[in-house]
Protein backbone atom coordinates (compact mmCIF):
# COMPACT_ATOMS: atom_id res chain seq x y z
CA UNK A 1 0.00 0.00 0.00
CA UNK A 2 1.18 3.51 -0.76
CA UNK A 3 2.05 5.59 2.28
CA UNK A 4 0.00 8.43 0.75
CA UNK A 5 -3.38 9.05 -0.81
CA UNK A 6 -3.64 11.42 -3.76
CA UNK A 7 -6.90 13.12 -2.74
CA UNK A 8 -9.51 13.22 0.02
CA UNK A 9 -11.67 10.21 0.86
CA UNK A 10 -15.06 10.41 2.51
CA UNK A 11 -18.23 12.47 2.19
CA UNK A 12 -19.00 13.41 -1.42
CA UNK A 13 -20.92 16.48 -0.27
CA UNK A 14 -17.72 17.83 1.31
CA UNK A 15 -15.80 17.65 -1.93
CA UNK A 16 -13.99 14.31 -1.59
CA UNK A 17 -13.25 12.96 -5.10
CA UNK A 18 -13.04 9.39 -3.74
CA UNK A 19 -10.63 7.93 -6.27
CA UNK A 20 -10.92 4.16 -6.16
CA UNK A 21 -7.31 3.40 -5.16
CA UNK A 22 -7.42 6.06 -2.43
CA UNK A 23 -10.71 4.70 -1.07
CA UNK A 24 -9.28 1.17 -0.97
CA UNK A 25 -6.23 2.42 0.92
CA UNK A 26 -8.36 4.13 3.57
CA UNK A 27 -10.72 1.14 3.81
CA UNK A 28 -7.81 -1.23 4.42
CA UNK A 29 -6.37 1.04 7.09
CA UNK A 30 -9.76 1.32 8.80
CA UNK A 31 -10.23 -2.44 8.65
CA UNK A 32 -6.83 -3.04 10.23
CA UNK A 33 -7.55 -0.42 12.88
CA UNK A 34 -10.86 -2.14 13.70
CA UNK A 35 -9.14 -5.51 14.08
CA UNK A 36 -6.16 -4.15 16.00
CA UNK A 37 -8.31 -2.16 18.40
CA UNK A 38 -11.16 -4.70 18.50
CA UNK A 39 -13.46 -1.82 17.54
CA UNK A 40 -16.11 -3.02 15.06
CA UNK A 41 -17.54 0.47 14.67
CA UNK A 42 -14.35 1.40 12.78
CA UNK A 43 -14.74 -1.47 10.28
CA UNK A 44 -15.80 -0.17 6.81
CA UNK A 45 -17.39 -3.59 6.13
CA UNK A 46 -15.60 -4.09 2.86
CA UNK A 47 -12.65 -3.04 0.71
CA UNK A 48 -14.30 -2.25 -2.61
CA UNK A 49 -12.96 1.21 -3.41
CA UNK A 50 -16.45 2.75 -3.32
CA UNK A 51 -18.20 5.40 -1.23
CA UNK A 52 -22.01 5.50 -1.36
CA UNK A 53 -23.62 8.84 -2.20
CA UNK A 54 -26.40 10.34 -0.12
CA UNK A 55 -29.18 9.54 0.60
CA UNK A 56 -27.62 6.06 0.87
CA UNK A 57 -25.60 5.32 4.00
CA UNK A 58 -21.88 4.73 3.52
CA UNK A 59 -20.30 2.20 5.88
CA UNK A 60 -16.91 3.70 5.03
CA UNK A 61 -17.97 7.22 5.98
CA UNK A 62 -19.49 5.93 9.22
CA UNK A 63 -16.21 4.13 9.96
CA UNK A 64 -14.20 7.30 9.23
CA UNK A 65 -16.36 9.30 11.62
CA UNK A 66 -16.13 6.62 14.32
CA UNK A 67 -12.35 6.67 13.94
CA UNK A 68 -12.26 10.48 14.05
CA UNK A 69 -14.40 10.61 17.18
CA UNK A 70 -11.82 8.47 18.92
CA UNK A 71 -8.53 9.83 17.57
CA UNK A 72 -8.98 13.37 16.20
CA UNK A 73 -10.29 16.76 17.27
CA UNK A 74 -12.86 17.09 14.45
CA UNK A 75 -15.47 14.70 13.04
CA UNK A 76 -16.31 15.55 9.43
CA UNK A 77 -16.30 12.21 7.60
CA UNK A 78 -13.38 13.16 5.34
CA UNK A 79 -9.75 11.96 5.22
CA UNK A 80 -7.56 14.49 3.32
CA UNK A 81 -3.93 13.65 2.46
CA UNK A 82 -1.59 14.65 5.29
CA UNK A 83 -4.48 15.40 7.65
CA UNK A 84 -4.75 14.60 11.33
CA UNK A 85 -7.06 11.68 10.48
CA UNK A 86 -4.63 10.29 7.88
CA UNK A 87 -1.69 10.55 10.28
CA UNK A 88 -3.70 8.82 13.01
CA UNK A 89 -4.67 6.00 10.66
CA UNK A 90 -1.03 5.42 9.74
CA UNK A 91 -0.17 5.41 13.41
CA UNK A 92 -2.65 2.66 14.19
CA UNK A 93 -1.60 0.50 11.22
CA UNK A 94 1.94 1.66 10.37
CA UNK A 95 3.08 -1.59 8.74
CA UNK A 96 0.00 -2.38 6.65
CA UNK A 97 0.69 -3.44 3.08
CA UNK A 98 -1.66 -4.26 0.25
CA UNK A 99 -2.56 -7.91 -0.21
CA UNK A 100 -2.23 -9.04 -3.83
CA UNK A 101 -5.50 -8.76 -5.74
CA UNK A 102 -4.90 -12.05 -7.55
CA UNK A 103 -2.24 -14.24 -6.00
CA UNK A 104 -2.26 -16.67 -8.91
CA UNK A 105 -0.68 -13.94 -11.07
CA UNK A 106 2.35 -13.47 -8.84
CA UNK A 107 3.00 -16.65 -6.90
CA UNK A 108 2.25 -20.32 -6.84
CA UNK A 109 0.00 -21.95 -4.28
CA UNK A 110 1.86 -24.25 -1.91
CA UNK A 111 1.03 -26.84 0.72
CA UNK A 112 1.71 -25.42 4.20
CA UNK A 113 4.30 -28.13 5.00
CA UNK A 114 7.29 -29.61 3.11
CA UNK A 115 5.81 -33.09 3.64
CA UNK A 116 2.27 -34.47 3.56
CA UNK A 117 0.92 -35.71 6.92
CA UNK A 118 0.53 -39.44 7.42
CA UNK A 119 -3.11 -39.07 8.44
CA UNK A 120 -5.56 -37.88 5.77
CA UNK A 121 -7.36 -34.56 6.25
CA UNK A 122 -10.31 -36.08 4.35
CA UNK A 123 -11.21 -38.46 7.19
CA UNK A 124 -12.90 -37.81 10.53
CA UNK A 125 -12.12 -36.26 12.93
CA UNK A 126 -9.64 -34.25 10.86
CA UNK A 127 -11.99 -33.54 7.94
CA UNK A 128 -13.93 -30.37 7.24
CA UNK A 129 -17.52 -30.53 8.57
CA UNK A 130 -16.76 -33.36 11.00
CA UNK A 131 -19.14 -33.17 13.99
CA UNK A 132 -18.00 -31.28 17.07
CA UNK A 133 -19.59 -30.70 20.49
CA UNK A 134 -21.76 -33.78 20.14
CA UNK A 135 -23.01 -32.68 16.75
CA UNK A 136 -24.03 -29.17 17.87
CA UNK A 137 -21.51 -27.59 15.49
CA UNK A 138 -19.24 -28.62 12.63
CA UNK A 139 -15.47 -28.58 12.19
CA UNK A 140 -14.57 -25.40 10.30
CA UNK A 141 -11.28 -26.53 8.77
CA UNK A 142 -8.95 -29.40 7.99
CA UNK A 143 -6.51 -30.68 10.61
CA UNK A 144 -3.00 -31.51 9.43
CA UNK A 145 -1.34 -33.69 12.05
CA UNK A 146 2.30 -32.88 12.81
CA UNK A 147 4.39 -32.83 16.00
CA UNK A 148 4.60 -29.72 18.14
CA UNK A 149 7.18 -27.30 16.77
CA UNK A 150 6.91 -28.40 13.13
CA UNK A 151 7.45 -25.32 10.89
CA UNK A 152 4.44 -23.99 8.95
CA UNK A 153 4.83 -22.18 5.62
CA UNK A 154 2.69 -19.57 3.81
CA UNK A 155 0.53 -21.07 1.06
CA UNK A 156 0.99 -17.97 -1.13
CA UNK A 157 2.06 -14.35 -1.08
CA UNK A 158 -0.08 -12.21 1.22
CA UNK A 159 -0.43 -9.87 4.16
CA UNK A 160 -0.92 -10.85 7.79
CA UNK A 161 -4.18 -9.18 8.82
CA UNK A 162 -4.40 -10.45 12.38
CA UNK A 163 -2.34 -12.28 14.93
CA UNK A 164 -0.85 -14.07 16.56
CA UNK A 165 -3.83 -14.17 18.95
CA UNK A 166 -5.18 -16.76 21.43
CA UNK A 167 -7.19 -19.42 19.63
CA UNK A 168 -8.02 -22.79 21.21
CA UNK A 169 -6.74 -24.73 24.23
CA UNK A 170 -3.76 -22.43 24.78
CA UNK A 171 -2.76 -22.33 21.12
CA UNK A 172 -2.72 -19.30 18.82
CA UNK A 173 -3.71 -18.32 15.28
CA UNK A 174 -2.66 -16.10 12.37
CA UNK A 175 -4.92 -14.70 9.66
CA UNK A 176 -3.36 -13.97 6.28
CA UNK A 177 -5.02 -12.32 3.29
CA UNK A 178 -3.71 -14.22 0.27
CA UNK A 179 -5.65 -12.18 -2.28
CA UNK A 180 -8.04 -14.88 -3.44
CA UNK A 181 -8.58 -16.26 0.06
CA UNK A 182 -8.13 -15.39 3.70
CA UNK A 183 -6.46 -18.30 5.49
CA UNK A 184 -6.52 -18.90 9.22
CA UNK A 185 -3.54 -20.90 10.46
CA UNK A 186 -4.77 -22.16 13.82
CA UNK A 187 -3.44 -24.15 16.78
CA UNK A 188 0.04 -22.72 16.40
CA UNK A 189 2.62 -21.57 18.94
CA UNK A 190 2.42 -18.08 20.41
CA UNK A 191 5.78 -17.07 18.98
CA UNK A 192 5.48 -16.62 15.21
CA UNK A 193 7.81 -15.51 12.44
CA UNK A 194 5.39 -12.78 11.32
CA UNK A 195 2.82 -10.48 12.93
CA UNK A 196 -0.14 -8.37 11.80
CA UNK A 197 0.86 -5.95 9.05
CA UNK A 198 3.72 -8.05 7.66
CA UNK A 199 3.92 -9.05 4.02
CA UNK A 200 4.71 -12.73 3.43
CA UNK A 201 5.97 -14.67 0.42
CA UNK A 202 4.82 -18.07 -0.75
CA UNK A 203 6.81 -20.76 1.07
CA UNK A 204 8.02 -18.43 3.81
CA UNK A 205 8.09 -19.89 7.33
CA UNK A 206 5.37 -18.13 9.32
CA UNK A 207 4.77 -20.19 12.46
CA UNK A 208 5.16 -23.56 14.20
CA UNK A 209 2.64 -26.20 15.25
CA UNK A 210 1.40 -25.58 18.78
CA UNK A 211 0.34 -27.88 21.60
CA UNK A 212 -3.27 -28.29 22.70
CA UNK A 213 -3.70 -28.15 26.47
CA UNK A 214 -6.60 -29.63 28.40
CA UNK A 215 -7.98 -32.03 25.79
CA UNK A 216 -7.01 -35.47 24.53
CA UNK A 217 -6.14 -35.56 20.83
CA UNK A 218 -4.17 -38.08 18.72
CA UNK A 219 -1.64 -35.46 17.64
CA UNK A 220 -0.82 -31.78 17.65
CA UNK A 221 -1.72 -30.15 14.36
CA UNK A 222 -2.26 -27.18 12.10
CA UNK A 223 -5.96 -26.34 12.02
CA UNK A 224 -6.41 -24.76 8.56
CA UNK A 225 -9.41 -22.65 7.50
CA UNK A 226 -10.17 -20.80 4.23
CA UNK A 227 -12.55 -17.90 3.48
CA UNK A 228 -13.45 -16.51 0.05
CA UNK A 229 -13.71 -12.85 1.22
CA UNK A 230 -17.27 -12.39 -0.04
CA UNK A 231 -18.11 -10.89 3.37
CA UNK A 232 -16.05 -9.16 6.05
CA UNK A 233 -15.82 -9.22 9.83
CA UNK A 234 -14.42 -11.57 12.49
CA UNK A 235 -13.88 -15.15 11.30
CA UNK A 236 -15.39 -16.70 14.43
CA UNK A 237 -19.02 -15.83 15.15
CA UNK A 238 -20.91 -16.23 18.39
CA UNK A 239 -24.40 -17.05 17.12
CA UNK A 240 -25.95 -19.57 14.75
CA UNK A 241 -27.70 -16.80 12.83
CA UNK A 242 -24.42 -15.29 11.63
CA UNK A 243 -22.70 -18.58 10.88
CA UNK A 244 -21.94 -20.64 7.83
CA UNK A 245 -24.17 -23.72 7.93
CA UNK A 246 -24.38 -27.22 6.49
CA UNK A 247 -27.66 -29.12 6.69
CA UNK A 248 -28.81 -26.70 9.34
CA UNK A 249 -25.80 -27.23 11.61
CA UNK A 250 -23.52 -24.21 12.22
CA UNK A 251 -19.77 -24.01 11.87
CA UNK A 252 -19.72 -20.92 14.15
CA UNK A 253 -17.66 -19.20 11.49
CA UNK A 254 -18.17 -16.31 9.08
CA UNK A 255 -20.51 -17.08 6.19
CA UNK A 256 -17.80 -17.05 3.50
CA UNK A 257 -16.10 -20.11 5.05
CA UNK A 258 -15.18 -22.64 2.36
CA UNK A 259 -14.07 -26.26 2.43
CA UNK A 260 -10.25 -26.31 2.02
CA UNK A 261 -10.09 -30.04 1.23
CA UNK A 262 -9.85 -29.84 -2.57
CA UNK A 263 -7.33 -27.00 -2.39
CA UNK A 264 -5.12 -28.98 -0.05
CA UNK A 265 -5.43 -31.96 -2.38
CA UNK A 266 -4.11 -29.78 -5.21
CA UNK A 267 -1.41 -28.06 -3.20
CA UNK A 268 0.00 -31.36 -1.90
CA UNK A 269 1.62 -31.65 -5.32
CA UNK A 270 3.50 -28.41 -4.73
CA UNK A 271 5.46 -28.62 -1.48
CA UNK A 272 7.59 -25.77 -0.14
CA UNK A 273 11.31 -26.39 0.39
CA UNK A 274 12.18 -27.27 3.99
Amino acid sequence: MSSEISASVGRWEKGAPNLQDDVRTVQRLLKTAAETLEAPEIDPKGVDGKISRTPETSDTVEAIEAFQSRFTSAVDGVVPPGSQTWTALLGVAPNLRTAPENVSDISQWLFPFPTVPAKSWEERPRAFASPRAGGARLHAGCDLYFPRGTPIYAIADGVVTRGPYPFYCETFALEIDHGTFVARYGEIQSKTEVIAGARVKAGQKIASVGHLVGIQVPSDMLHFELYDKSVSGPLTVASDSGSAMKNGVPFMRRKDLIDPTLKLNQWRENLPPA
